[in-house]
């Protein structure tokens, strides 16, 4: 059965939220249904969905701009999240090309309709800050029992860093929105860094993708290159694989708090509890994710 899916993507930093997109689009179990943009310059990053929408021949798909600050302030890089410093990846985007229009109404407005009048269930995939779920959430509070999340953010443990200094990215850029979605009641599978962190593209699989020769690998290429990072995380593409392959990870029950104060703030905090707020992946079998991922990657939408 195909699922009716809306992702709300902070595209334009990390290159694996473009990465995310093109995926979904060369599922067939998925039928992307919207996309939504959210923290920091969310009008860039409206318009470098609707580029990659043009290149994928998906302009039908609606794309609408959300929050673009956190509910509170008090967020780390202030300076290059909250202003209107512009994503590097916008430098695939040409002036006065001709793109899609944008959705006319407000991100939220968008999540909630696409939801609410939907007769099948929709799964929303945040993978940026919580920001426009959680004010879905208090908008229309119904909303939690029409849907369900795969949410890329988050850790269970602390293998993958040497150190506890750094909260995982999603959540630490809004760490009281976080708290409201997962306290909401929402059902939630959370994709957090104990299992993306394990799905790695080889340097050799980046150059396939590079020398793919299609229009949308050239496309992912010019993003990757934009982004200038250094290894190729398939953090956000596993949310979506999750969202429509649940056996490509092992879950476990429990109960995840976010820290809104304090030093540890933007931390998840998951343990065992009879009352538990979510499906959290702890394994994943990377090399099968990876192989599917390198497929979509490079098929031709044509």
């Amino acid at each position: 059965m195909v699922e009716d899916v809306l992702i709300d993507t902070d595209i334009g930093d990390d290159i694996d939220d473009a990465f995310a997109l093109a995926f979904a689009l060369h599922s067939p179990e998925v039928n992307v249904k919207a996309i939504t943009t959210v923290f920091g310059n969310v009008d860039v990053r409206t318009r470098l969905a609707l580029k990659l929408l043009k290149v994928f021949g998906r302009e039908d798909i609606p794309v609408a701009t959300g929050v673009g600050k956190p509910f509170f302030e008090r967020t780390y890089r202030r300076d290059r999240y909250l202003g209107d410093e512009v994503p590097r990846q916008a430098v695939v985007l040409v002036e006065d090309e001709s793109l899609p229009k944008p959705y006319p109404k407000h991100a939220v407005d968008l999540i909630i309709s696409t939801v609410m009048d939907s007769r099948k269930e929709v799964t929303i995939i945040p993978v940026g800050a919580l920001t426009n779920i959680a004010t879905c959430i208090i908008k229309e509070p119904k909303l939690v029992e029409k849907t369900k999340l795969v949410i890329m953010g988050g850790a269970v443990s602390n293998w993958f860093r040497p150190s506890l200094s750094r909260a995982e990215h999603n959540i630490r850029c809004d760490p009281e929105a976080a708290r409201i979605v997962f306290e909401s009641g929402i059902p939630i599978t959370m994709v957090g860094l104990d299992v993306t962190m394990k799905c790695v593209l080889s340097e050799e699989q980046v150059d396939r993708i590079r020398e793919g020769g299609l229009a949308t690998t050239t496309l992912l290429s010019h993003m990757t290159e934009a982004w200038g990072g250094g290894r190729l995380t398939l953090h956000d593409p596993l949310a979506v694989a999750v969202s429509f392959d649940p056996t490509l990870t092992k879950t476990q029950p429990r109960l995840v708090n976010v820290v809104t104060t304090g030093k540890a703030r933007g931390f998840t905090l998951a343990v065992e509890d009879d009352t538990p707020n979510a499906q959290v992946c702890i394994e994943v079998d990377s090399d099968r994710f990876i192989s599917l991922f390198m497929k979509r990657i490079l098929k031709n939408p044509n």
